[in-house]
Order: C-alpha cells, then structure tokens, then sequence
C-alpha cells in the first residue's frame, strides 16, 4: 500500500516537473516575443544571428519576418530622407531666381506706370498687362517653392516648435490683419467672433500656429464665393481651447474628407484653383507637434469647419 502511494506521489511529482519546465519555456518564448516586439515598435530592432537549436519555429519566424520588415522600413526611411534633400535642393536653387523675376518685373511695372503719368503709354514694347502676368506668375512660383521649403525643413526637423503659454486672440488678430483685406477684394464678410469672459490663452507656437490658421483661413476665402462669409469662432474646454474657421463656401465631399489632409493631396472639382494641396498638410502637421488636433466638418454646397485643438495647459 506504502509503495502505492509512493509511486502515486512521484508521478504526481513528476507530472508537476513536466508541467513546470514547459510552462518556463512557454513564459520564455512569450518574453522573447514581446521584447522583439518592443524593440521594433521602438525602432531599435537589430538583425541578430540566431541559433535556430535554442528557438522555437514560432519565435524563429517572428524574428525573420522583423527583421525583413526592419529592412524595408529602413530603406523607406533612407528614400524619404533622399527626396527631402532633394526637394530642399531644387527650392535653394530657384529662389534667387525666382526673385530676381519678381524684382525685375516690379521694377518694369513701377517704370510702366511712370510712362503712363507721362501719357507716353504708345511707346512701350510690352503691353502692361503682360508685365502683371510675368508678375502673377512669379508670386505663384514664389509661393510653390516657399511651400516646399517649409515643409522640407518642418519634416527633416530645421524648423523646430516651440510651444508657451500665451493669449490665443494676438495670433488671430494678426491673421485678420492679414487676410481683411483679400476677402473685401472678392466680396466676403471676414470677422472674428467677440466672447465675453473668454481667457483665450493655450499653449501653442505663435508662428507656427498662425501660419496653420493663416492656411485654413486662405483655403476658406479661396474657397468661398462672391457674397459669402468666413467667420472664426473660439470655444473653451476644460483640457482644449478650440478654433473654429467657419466658411459658406464650396464644402468638401465625405468621401474626400479623410484625405485633405494629405500631403499634395487636391481634389479634381478645385483644379482650376491654384496650390500645391500643402497647406492643410502642413497646418496639421504643426498643430499636432503642439499636442493637438483638427477635426473637419463640411456638406457640399453649404461649407465647411476647421476645428482647431490646442492645449489649455502644459502637460
């Protein structure tokens, strides 16, 4: 009877040790797992030699399938930082040029309109309207090429934000400022909601900020017809001081608001209007390096509404 439960006991010792020792390896295994996980979610996973004798199948392949991804995401890494070189190239090499233009031809404008004071028009080779066109056009370069400097040199990090703590209102009466004037030339109602009791203060970086606002409110002018009005509102939360530009304009598609943030992203029903589909990109790409966000809500044929999110306070 003795030895009955003896033996009993060790199997039952035995069965435990079994038990045990494949439990380890399974915790090991598991371990193993997560920690290339993390290192590849980290961007610190390194190819590493494996003795395929001391890996399960399981983990084997996991390290493979890391590794060929780690590759991958380092050669698009290397392509991305090629491109922005580039790009950042071609913008240095065209600047003096493309100002030069803008120069020249301000400078034949100022001369044409000395000739016209002298009624002496007749006696120009080239017609004024010309000269406003080699104008126009070279703004457009311009401002294509200034485009992609800023977002080649916020993406290859030259350009750094800044975040403090300010009053939200100086940002937003610069932009009025800025843009009164090009909505009273195409016949839109252009103002900024006064709020009683409103601290507008959030923590953001005051020219960052106001160029992401700037490219909202210049798509909303650009976007609204003859008549109609953009307006900005401004709301505060516990956590977020939220900026609405409200717009009677063209509205946007559903289907198309997921990508206008996208960068060069431009919709076929607005491809007679001039840009380069960077500057919703860019003004969210600004706002988010500010802890952020912008949410868009639009119907076609009525307008739209940028929502703007900064922080209230830092974190």
């Amino acid at each position: 009877m003795d030895s009955r439960i003896e033996i009993c006991i060790f199997c039952i010792f035995v069965i435990f040790v079994i038990i045990l020792y494949f439990y380890k390896r399974e915790q090991k295994l598991l371990k193993s797992l997560q920690e290339m996980l993390n290192h590849a979610i980290d961007g610190n996973f390194e190819d590493k030699r494996l003795d395929e004798s001391r890996y399960s199948a399981i983990e084997n392949s996991m390290w493979r399938y890391l590794c060929d991804n780690a590759l991958s995401y380092q050669k698009i890494k290397e392509e991305k930082e090629k491109m922005q070189v580039f790009i950042s190239d071609i913008c240095h090499q065209a600047v003096t040029p493309v100002s030069n233009i803008m120069l020249y031809s301000e400078l034949l404008k100022d001369w044409q309109m000395e000739i016209i004071e002298q009624k002496k028009m007749q006696e120009l080779e080239m017609p004024k309207e010309e000269t406003e066109a080699i104008y126009e056009q070279a703004k457009k370069l311009d401002f294509f090429i200034q485009s992609l400097m800023k977002l080649s040199r916020l993406e290859t990090g030259i350009i750094t934000i800044n975040p403090s703590y300010g009053d939200i209102r100086t940002v937003l009466s610069s932009v009025k400022q800025q843009f009164t004037l090009k909505a009273k030339q195409k016949g839109i109602r252009f103002e900024i909601e006064e709020i009683e009791n409103l601290s507008g203060f959030a923590v953001f970086d005051q020219k960052w900020t106001m160029e992401a606002i700037s490219n909202i409110i210049d798509n909303a002018i650009k976007y609204t017809k003859s008549g109609g009005k953009v307006f900005i509102h401004i709301e505060e939360y516990i956590i977020f001081l939220r900026i609405d530009i409200i717009d009677t304009g063209i509205g946007i598609e559903e289907t198309e608001q997921g990508s206008i943030f996208t960068r060069f992203y431009r919709s076929s029903k607005v491809s007679e209007q001039t840009g380069l589909g960077l500057g919703l990109y860019l003004a969210r790409e600004v706002i988010k390096a500010q802890n952020g966000y912008i949410k868009v809500k639009s119907e076609v044929g009525k307008g739209s509404t940028f929502s703007v999110f900064l922080l209230r306070k830092k974190d």
